[in-house]
């Protein structure tokens, strides 16, 4: 018999999935139903913040769906190889839309030869969260960045220009959920991060997130230390 908080468990995770699909198709009408209407310029700019977040919370299901997938052992991480010249570009271009409702300079720097084995999946849905965040904090430039960390780490990184990170998030462990960074945060975004990110081992070597100062921009980083 299934114990009743998997069973609830798992009525939860299906529900967010059909919420997830659902959601993709009301996006899509709304993105042909968008194109098919004359705007002017004020109108098209609220258009894509709308676009902007509508994308945010699918992607927020998805990643909610991917938690608890990888966290309960349903799926294994699949670390793969992978190009950070493309994996980033592609990154990049996916935010299109939250480039143009911000009016956000988004770009990316690494190794052209550089590549890495590490869950593709994953790692694309700390990132998202990290682009958000920096977003909703008032960043107006986000600079991807990858390199190795002492031929051991593959260290991605997220820098912006916003205000930073205040001294009580750096100064707390996010391995714990309460955690907060703001009066509205629970922490729950960067605990998740840290779990997701702590599934990529190699040895002894187990995957972290580490919060600090961007030293390229003058706001926040966000550094993903992924063993290779």
């Amino acid at each position: 018999m299934t114990h009743k908080p998997q069973l609830a468990d798992q009525l939860l995770a299906a529900s967010i999935h059909e919420i997830k699909n659902r959601f993709g198709l009301m996006f899509s009408q709304l993105d042909q139903l968008l194109a098919a209407l004359p705007l002017d310029e004020t109108t098209s700019h609220n258009a894509e913040q709308i676009k902007s977040e509508a994308e945010f919370i699918g992607a927020e299901l998805v990643r909610v769906l991917a938690s608890y997938k990888t966290l309960e052992g349903d799926n294994l991480v699949n670390q793969d190889q992978q190009f950070l010249l493309d994996f980033l570009e592609e990154k990049v271009a996916r935010h299109a839309n939250t480039v143009r409702a911000h009016h956000l300079n988004l770009d990316f720097d690494c190794d052209e030869e550089l590549d890495g084995f590490f869950d593709a999946g994953i790692v694309n849905i700390v990132l998202d969260t990290a682009i958000y965040n920096a977003v909703k904090e008032g960043a107006k430039t986000i600079l991807l960045s990858a390199d190795m960390v002492d031929d051991f780490f593959l260290r991605i990184q997220i820098h912006d220009n916003g205000p930073g990170f205040p001294a009580a998030l750096l100064n707390a462990d996010i391995a714990q959920s309460g955690v907060k960074a703001d009066g509205q945060s629970t922490g729950l975004g960067l605990y998740f991060a840290q779990r997701l990110i702590g599934q990529h081992t190699e040895g002894d070597k187990v995957g972290r997130v580490e919060l600090g100062a961007s030293d390229r921009l003058t706001g926040a980083c966000v550094s993903l230390f992924l063993p290779q």
